[in-house]
């Protein structure tokens, strides 16, 4: 069992712990290749797009010891920003924030609405672009599940915002959903959802 609690804050050992529940769920044969970021955000990739949208994900969580950062390859290539925070002398992992770079191209940034109390959640922005991703009701229904917004990790409530959205890029397009982790088997457990992110994407791929 490892429920992404921890009672020590060294990083290679919280990193190795994560690692290898993110190799499991991917079914990987290979350990997951993996960077440390302290918390300042000295890493080298500071400054891009994903640590600026790292950073706006924290607003009022515990504070933060480091962000590990792990380069996926296959079944496709894709990158989980897994924000680990303090917890009295130990810590747990927080939000957790995937992409994926897609093949097909967009106009414009589209984004995957709060949730709702009543019907689901729909993309606003470049219209295009969010009249055919709502057109696909299982690929919107699968992004609300997968982009929590509430959880609860070693007896801690976190809350997040939603995170849902698609970035014109030079080559295809960027994917980025945030979530927290999936407490399972009573609190004992709990998942990252790698292989749910990774599946998705493909979905969103195909709908685009």
């Amino acid at each position: 069992m490892n429920n992404l609690a921890y009672s020590t804050q060294q990083p290679e050992k919280v990193a190795s712990q994560v690692e290898e529940k993110l190799r499991k769920e991917l079914a990987a044969s290979a350990p997951v290749t993996y960077q440390i970021e302290k918390a300042e955000g000295g890493g080298p990739n500071a400054g891009t797009v994903l640590v600026d949208m790292a950073r706006g994900l924290l607003g009022g969580h515990a504070s933060v010891l480091f962000t590990l950062v792990f380069d996926v390859a296959t079944p496709r290539p894709a990158q989980l920003r897994a924000v680990v925070e303090r917890q009295g002398v130990g810590c747990h992992v927080g939000p957790l924030l995937y992409s994926a770079p897609l093949a097909k191209t967009i106009k414009g940034e589209v984004a995957l609405e709060a949730p709702k109390m009543f019907g689901g959640s729909k993309f606003t922005g470049e219209a295009e672009t969010s009249a055919k991703l709502n057109a696909k009701a299982d690929v919107l229904k699968r992004l609300g599940k997968l982009a929590r917004t509430e959880g609860e990790i070693g007896g801690q409530t976190l809350k997040m915002d939603r995170l849902v959205k698609l970035v014109p890029q030079d080559t295809g397009t960027l994917l980025v959903v945030g979530t927290l982790p999936r407490s399972t088997s009573m609190g004992m457990d709990a998942a990252l959802d790698a292989k749910e992110f990774l599946d998705v994407a493909a979905l969103v791929e195909d709908a685009l």
